[in-house]
């Protein structure tokens, strides 16, 4: 081909992609248009390229081509022939795209995300569905602050509430749920009930001076309800104790995670009093509040899994650093029963934040955040039946996670990031609402000291992020949509009430260990411990306890013993942090507890070993020494 044949084959090549409408998914709004096409740019900036570049044009092309191949592999998939038609066609101009100038590049590289973002929108799993969500600002230092309402009165950052995204993707048409029926204030963690008519959000109001954080006076977070039409507004919670994270439950109840069981966390200094807050529940109308975690430190977003269990995120640290092991754990409704479920046994992930189910899965999505920031990190699936530890340090294996996210790297455990993620809701393990912020995530330990909000945005495993709604003054964040979805399976309580204020353990084996205890000092005994929560100060080492810096109290109850067998079955007081030592023949220590249980009143619970692979099963064993005489009473000593 001569050179004026080259000429005129590259001109028609611009002169047909410009003929093209840039108009967005049917969208008229040229404004809004013009916000989505400003947001493409950003996204291509975040990732250190241009759109005019011919590996970045190959690179969105492939991303379309996997959403199509996904969305006509469903079983009700849209009507996609246009679109499939279009990206045919575009896919022939990208051949010829090292033939065009910049602006011919730009042109098809809008082309090609025009036609990707009208086929996410066109996915029946976000098709026609408005979008529940929160508008919110956050007090920046750590994610133990932001949910306590006394450090909302530290500066001028109320406002915020609860909104309705009538048409995602096609406008920013908004309707406020609340409205200005509350007072002023701040907003914190959103959910919606199976039946899609009933919201449950966190606020507190605003005091006209800053309280002491010991006076009555203090501000907290209390649960809300409204309907999602905006009729209905009640305040289900109430008193001086932060209250937030609704979750409703499979029998009609709420979760909820609140500081009503007392205490302080270990490590803080005396300007910020941080009270441990774990895993509550109620009835519907905010009556018959049971505590049902009783762990000393923090937890944080529970969620249903499809099982009926809770997920929900726990800060261990019991004989262990501080700043890391925020893992996933799992309970029953009525509290029996806490377990690990990933993520207690590594530093790689810092955190593991709100954790939500996948619809038909057994995989769970979860935020990998950090321990000094607020919330926010990257977008990580893990499997359950995945789960193991290393062989060679007990460590958590990675096998059972899937990085949806990988330029985001895992905050303050590898580094950190310069954008973030938060609130994922699962549409199932490709598509996903999340929150996301190009900037970096806040808080002291990035000192980031800017709340950069983020926007709500279509997600995909094929790297698709086309934005659905922001607001320049406020994160928006917990997108939900607005649909019934099935109630999980009811797990019915074991608890009996014969127990009293107690409960039972039964142990199998205690020589069942991921580690191999020595065989020269057989296991005698569990000596017993309660630990105590930090109640007379707010301040680290006030007092000091013990060589450890920010150490717990332990109070010792006794011992039990364990059979030839290995076996032990005993009493212990129900509604108190209990830590075990595996002690031999002469009272020595062989295996300590790096963590605590509990027991509800009435509960049995039966474990493998001593430090036991996770996930390991009790086998049946009715022939255990320890279950022919009647459970042990814990013994002083």
């Amino acid at each position: 081909m001569n050179s004026m044949a080259r000429r005129n084959c590259v001109l028609a090549a611009v002169v047909v992609l410009c003929s093209w409408p840039l108009a967005l998914c049917g969208a008229t709004d040229g404004a809004f248009d013009k916000l989505v096409m400003e947001d493409w740019a950003a996204q291509e900036q975040r990732l250190g390229r241009s759109a005019t570049d011919v590996q970045t044009l190959q690179s969105v092309c492939e991303r379309a081509g996997a959403l199509l191949t996904h969305l006509l592999a469903m079983p009700h998939p849209p009507d996609l022939a246009g679109e499939k038609a279009t990206l045919e066609s575009l896919k022939e101009s990208l051949a010829r795209a090292d033939r065009l100038d910049d602006t011919g590049r730009l042109t098809l590289y809008h082309q090609i995300r025009s036609v990707t973002r009208g086929m996410a929108l066109k996915n029946p799993l976000l098709a026609g569905k408005r979008i529940a969500f929160m508008k919110r600002r956050r007090f920046v230092c750590q994610m133990l602050h932001e949910y306590l309402g006394y450090f909302y009165d530290y500066g001028d950052i109320s406002g915020g509430g609860v909104y309705v995204l009538d048409e995602p993707g096609k406008s920013f048409q908004i309707r406020d749920v609340v409205g200005d029926h509350l007072p002023k204030g701040n907003f914190t963690t959103l959910a919606l009930s199976y039946d899609a008519k009933t919201l449950y959000f966190g606020f507190a109001e605003r005091a006209p001076a800053k309280p002491d954080y010991y006076s009555p006076e203090r501000r907290c977070f209390h649960i809300w309800a409204v309907n999602v039409d905006g009729t209905n507004l009640r305040q289900l919670t109430d008193g001086c104790n932060d209250d937030f994270d609704p979750c409703p439950l499979p029998d009609g109840g709420i979760a909820f995670m609140s500081t009503r069981r007392g205490g302080f966390g270990r490590c803080h200094n005396p300007w910020e009093p941080l009270p441990a807050y774990t895993l509550h529940r109620m009835d519907a109308d905010g009556t018959n509040v049971r505590t049902l975690s009783f762990h000393e430190t923090n937890e944080w977003h529970p969620t249903v899994l499809n099982d009926g269990r809770i997920l929900y995120s726990r800060w261990d640290y019991v004989d262990r650093s501080a700043a890391n092991y925020h893992g996933l754990w799992v309970s029953n409704p009525d509290g029996t029963n806490p377990s690990i479920l990933f993520g207690n046994y590594t530093q790689r992930i810092n955190a593991c934040y709100q954790g939500k189910a996948i619809p038909g899965s057994r995989r769970v999505a979860f935020i990998a955040g950090a321990h000094h920031a607020d919330v926010g990190g990257s977008l990580v699936l893990v499997d359950p039946d995945k789960c193991r530890l290393d062989p060679v340090t007990a460590e958590d294996r990675f096998e059972s996670i899937e990085t949806l996210t990988p330029e985001v790297c895992f905050p303050e455990g590898v580094g950190w990031p310069g954008s973030y993620f938060h609130s994922p809701w699962p549409l199932s393990e490709d598509c996903f609402l999340v929150a996301f912020s190009f900037k970096p995530l806040p808080g002291m330990g990035p000192n980031v000291k800017d709340d950069n909000y983020t926007g709500l945005y279509y997600f995909d495993r094929f790297g698709n992020l086309e934005l659905l709604y922001a607001d320049p003054d406020f994160s928006c964040m917990y997108p939900i949509p607005l649909e019934p979805r099935p109630v999980p399976p009811l797990v019915s309580s074991s608890l009996e009430s014969g127990l009293s204020d107690e409960g039972e353990f039964i142990l199998t084996n205690v020589r069942e260990s991921f580690f191999p205890l020595p065989q020269s000092r057989p296991i005698r005994g569990l000596r017993i411990f309660q630990v105590l929560p930090k109640t007379s100060t707010h301040v680290a080492n006030q007092p000091r306890i013990g060589y450890a810096n920010a150490e717990s109290a332990r109070m010792l109850l006794g011992t039990v013993p364990v059979e030839k067998d290995g076996s032990a079955y005993f009493r212990a007081p129900a509604r108190k942090p209990l830590y075990f030592q595996a002690v031999d023949g002469d009272g020595r220590a062989v295996q300590t507890m790096r963590s605590v249980t509990y027991l509800q009143p009435g509960e049995r619970r039966s474990c493998v070993g001593c430090h036991e692979p996770p996930g390991t099963a009790s086998p049946a064993r009715p022939d255990l020494l320890a279950l022919r005489r009647e459970p042990s009473a814990i013994e002083p000593g």
